[in-house]
């Protein structure tokens, strides 16, 4: 049992708890409310943008983290030099595109470590720890599978376009709406339909106490990361007041 219980943890390097997941989501929630550019807050958030980099590093997901590195630098580089040297309406709409990029990738990236390293049992689980409504429960888990089994449901349509030579829809937007987005909109309402009867079919829903043969539990790395997030986020807000406080 000791020997199943190490593997885990070396194939994962690092098995945070899903609570642990819960509240770096919930902290990341309230710093992109928050607009900083510069300072001592600019700094403490640039830090908290690679902390969820570094676990999805952990996770042996390089490629992921690099991809993200890569366009975090480029949209924030892009940025400062747009409002240096470009003007007009293009100005505006390319430090749009950049802000949106800058602002809310971080929660993208750690939606998707949360999503891609939590099994729905163990999900499941920390709700019931928590305590939480049995609806909101079964909602976040439905959602949960939903987005995977889409992405999947996205690269089988692309690759059945590749064979059929259709490449992105030729380079035409009405093309490229109807051969991916249309197919994958329909597909979409079967997937939620067969999610919501696999949902019921195991008895989600069910007005009895369910039992869960996931074991979840927190460790010194769990707390480690809580104690970590929290002060870094508890220093963000303070310097953004100190600074002058913006929100979105």
């Amino acid at each position: 049992m000791q020997e199943v219980k190490r593997i885990r943890e070396i194939n994962g390097l690092l098995r945070l708890d899903p609570r642990t997941k819960l509240l770096i989501l919930a902290l990341f929630s309230v710093v992109v409310m928050i607009d900083v550019v510069d300072g001592p807050a600019y700094i403490v958030r640039i830090i908290m943008t690679f902390i969820p980099v570094f676990l999805v590093c952990l996770e042996g997901k390089i490629h992921i983290a690099a991809r993200f590195t890569v366009l975090f630098i480029a949209a924030s580089l892009v940025q400062s030099y747009t409002q240096q040297h470009i003007g007009g309406i293009s100005k505006m709409l390319v430090l749009f595109v950049c802000f949106m990029i800058t602002q809310f990738a971080p929660v993208m990236i750690t939606v998707w470590y949360c999503i891609s390293t939590t099994k729905i049992s163990e999900f499941m689980a920390a709700m019931n720890r928590m305590h939480a409504p049995q609806g909101l429960s079964i909602s976040l888990a439905v959602m949960m599978r939903f987005f995977p089994t889409l992405a999947e449901e996205y690269r089988s349509i692309r690759d059945a376009m590749k064979m059929r030579g259709i490449a992105f829809g030729g380079g035409k937007i009405t093309k490229m709406i109807t051969y991916r987005l249309i197919p994958l909109l329909f597909s979409s309402i079967s997937i939620g339909d067969e999610l919501s009867a696999a949902a019921i079919t195991r008895g989600l829903g069910a007005p009895v106490r369910r039992t869960n043969v996931c074991e979840i539990g927190f460790h010194v790395y769990d707390f480690l990361m809580m104690i970590v997030m929290s002060v870094m986020t508890g220093l963000y807000i303070w310097f953004s007041l100190r600074s002058g406080l913006q929100l979105l």
